[in-house]
């Protein structure tokens, strides 16, 4: 608790309960839901198991637990490890009735449903536990493509198949990180220029992770990166979204983001002297390697049982800015080297 209030956590904790009127159960399960994230640390003691609404029997420890999980928390746990010495009179084996039971088969339990951290000294728990904090809190979500794909799918379905992007790309506002699969959808290279510059101008988009039709990273890129290489290897693209974007904007148009999609195909045909559908290439794991595009992110990946976090010496070894973690074929978030080692610094990790 003191190395978690010095680096300015505020932490909800039993000690705080002899002062309050609240029955325990629900004080403690009420405060659990409003936290952001759960740290169970568990010994040798099961805990005090309130009567009142309680006919299981379970103990508060385990009501906090089992109330962070109904409430899709992170739930980070960090058990006594089995060698450690511990005093006699805080054993439930030789205080309670059921000699340890109850406390032995939670253990039991937390170490088959999570990942669990073992912890033999006041030191190494403060270490374990900040450690797991800064890796769950900087662990960036990778947002949905629905926006994006659509864009996409406009190029069949023309501009009336859009409605209210503006809207919708200013609800990707707060999503720093996005994933753009090539398949089963075709992308065309005109369609990523087109979205990569839209991210770019009209979102706080990051990264874009791109993943092929099995979902496995091919590029992490931001998209003013992305919309480089694609200008590069046709200048035209740039140009047709300029001078979109430089039209002015139809009552029938709607927003900046609407008009933008609606001129896009007849500019094309424009400035190209073809149809879209004449002058697009398709986008291949190939292509993007042809492109050039500076990658800024590497992929970590893990597999097999558990739920173990990656370790924070294997996260800093790489070289790329961000790390798209990936765990059995899924992926997790993001992590940003960057933020993740001020963060180390300023924890003292």
């Amino acid at each position: 608790m003191e190395t978690l209030h010095r680096c300015g956590y505020e932490v909800e904790a039993m000690e705080k309960y002899s002062a309050r009127d609240d029955r325990p159960r629900r004080a403690c399960e009420a405060d659990v839901a409003k936290c952001d994230i759960y740290v169970g640390v568990f010994a040798w003691m099961y805990g005090f198991v309130p009567e009142e609404d309680n006919s299981e029997g379970k103990s508060i420890t385990e009501l906090e637990y089992l109330a962070a999980g109904r409430a899709e928390k992170p739930r980070l746990v960090f058990l006594l490890a089995d060698d450690a010495p511990w005093p006699s009179s805080l054993r439930d084996a030789e205080q309670e009735e059921d000699a340890g039971k109850r406390i032995r088969d939670l253990r039991k339990r937390l170490k088959a449903e999570r990942w669990t951290a073992f912890f033999k000294s006041p030191d190494d728990l403060a270490r374990e536990v900040l450690t797991a904090i800064v890796q769950t809190e900087s662990t960036k979500r990778i947002g949905d493509m629905d926006t994006l794909q659509d864009i996409q799918a406009a190029a069949e379905f023309g501009p009336s198949f859009l409605t209210n992007l503006q809207q919708r790309f200013a609800e990707l506002s707060s999503t720093e990180f996005i994933a753009i699969r090539l398949g089963p959808t075709v992308w065309w290279d005109t369609r990523l220029h087109l979205a990569s510059a839209l991210a770019s101008d009209f979102t706080e988009i990051r990264q874009f992770v791109i993943l092929d039709d099995a979902k496995r990273v091919l590029v992490v890129s931001s998209p003013l990166e992305l919309r480089r290489a694609l200008t590069k290897s046709n200048p035209l693209l740039e140009m047709v979204y300029l001078q979109c974007r430089n039209q002015p904007i139809q009552p029938f148009q709607g927003s900046e983001v609407d008009s933008i999609i609606f001129s896009y195909p007849i500019t094309v045909q424009n400035l190209f002297g073809q149809p879209e559908t004449n002058v697009k290439k398709e986008i291949t794991a190939a292509r993007l390697r042809e492109l050039g595009i500076k990658r800024e992110g590497e992929v970590l990946e893990r597999s097999g049982p558990g739920n173990e976090p990656f370790s924070n010496s294997e996260i800093m070894r790489g070289r790329e800015r961000y790390v798209v973690l990936v765990r059995n074929g899924n992926l997790q978030g993001v992590l940003d080297r960057v933020d993740l080692s001020a963060r180390i610094a300023a924890g003292s990790l």
